[in-house]
């Protein structure tokens, strides 16, 4: 790819991603185009990390469509083309990091043999300086509601495991407050308290499915595992987002309604939780930690933009601005009492 290819494919790829994730957004070294009428209308970038026994793993870093061109196969033609090269090259498998609700992008890769994979899946296929380097170097590890993708073999969990996951992840995003606090009384207090919130929502939003004609599953996100160790050692409270997915996506209102029901149910559940908690604080030291966490875990499942929306602001404010507008003022004034 010539220098100036890059910049322009870079430059005309930008209005595609919101303002946070532009920052992750770099300008491509390696990439297939999808050029019409002597434009660049769409990229797919990739890169290739060494692994264990000469092992090589094949990333496809970033993709894109240009507002216009969507629907027209050219997404479909990039990722066909990006993953084919990086197995021409003698990547065993390819992997790439998309973000949930990403309704394209998840059919674009599933139609290339790819699907959800488990961090402990690439331990086990490339050991552990790989999968760590490989982490880190696609954004994995700060990009908070993404999930890895990859075309290794991969045996899906049930629904039961899927929530020991979720529950495992966010103890062990706890875990370091209690080396640093030294207490294990005020450890066992923010894990419950956190535990409490995370069980409450999960709730809410199975409660919102109900309300669906849609077929729903629970999914924990890899992603954005550092940015929720470090939130939380700094005494915030920042989850690894684990919620109800619909089994396939339609581009209708119904559909956004339902959407935004399950993402709205799920803030209604932590807002009750609150009322409770405030109710109950002066009798139980618990409950100061329910509602002092309780209060900001209701402002980022309430705020519709990147890193927050994937905790289902951005749901709601699909289904309806006014009503996402309504919870974000709500959420904000409780913070502040």
């Amino acid at each position: 790819m010539r220098e100036d290819e890059a910049s322009l494919a870079w430059k005309t790829g930008k209005p595609s991603f919101g303002r946070i994730e532009r920052l992750a957004f770099q300008k491509p070294k390696q990439a297939f185009l999808a050029i019409v009428d002597d434009q660049i209308v769409g990229m797919a970038s990739f890169r290739i990390f060494p692994a264990k026994n000469n092992l090589k793993i094949g990333y496809v870093e970033t993709g894109y469509v240009k507002k216009g061109f969507e629907g027209e196969g050219n997404g479909g033609a990039l990722y066909k083309r990006a993953t084919a090269y990086l197995r021409e090259q003698g990547c065993e498998t390819v992997t790439a990091t998309v973000r949930d609700d990403n309704v394209a992008s998840w059919k674009l890769f599933e139609n290339n043999g790819y699907h959800v994979t488990g961090f402990i899946k690439l331990l086990q296929y490339y050991g552990l300086p790989s999968a760590i380097r490989l982490w880190l170097k696609s954004t994995l590890a700060i990009a908070t509601g993404f999930h890895l993708w990859s075309t290794i073999p991969y045996k899906s969990h049930s629904q039961i495991e899927e929530v020991g996951i979720f529950a495992l992840l966010n103890l062990l995003v706890i875990l370091p407050t209690l080396a640093l606090d030294g207490s294990p009384l005020d450890f066992g207090l923010r894990a419950g308290a956190t535990l409490l919130l995370l069980t409450t929502a999960l709730i809410g939003g199975l409660l919102g499915t109900l309300f669906s004609r849609e077929k729903w599953y629970f999914s924990t996100t890899r992603g954005g595992l550092l940015i929720s160790i470090l939130v939380t050692v700094l005494g915030g409270i920042w989850p690894v987002v684990g919620r109800f997915y619909p089994v396939s996506y339609r581009r209708a209102i119904d559909f956004r309604r339902d959407m935004g029901i399950e993402g709205l149910f799920e803030w209604l559940a932590i807002l009750l939780l609150i009322g409770v908690a405030a109710l109950q604080k002066e009798q139980f030291a618990f409950w100061h930690y329910v509602l002092s966490f309780g209060k900001n875990f209701l402002l980022i499942h309430a705020l519709p933009v990147y890193p927050f929306s994937s905790f289902g602001g951005k749901r709601v404010w699909e289904y309806s601005k006014g009503l996402s507008a309504i919870t974000i003022i709500i959420s904000a004034v409780l913070l502040f009492l």
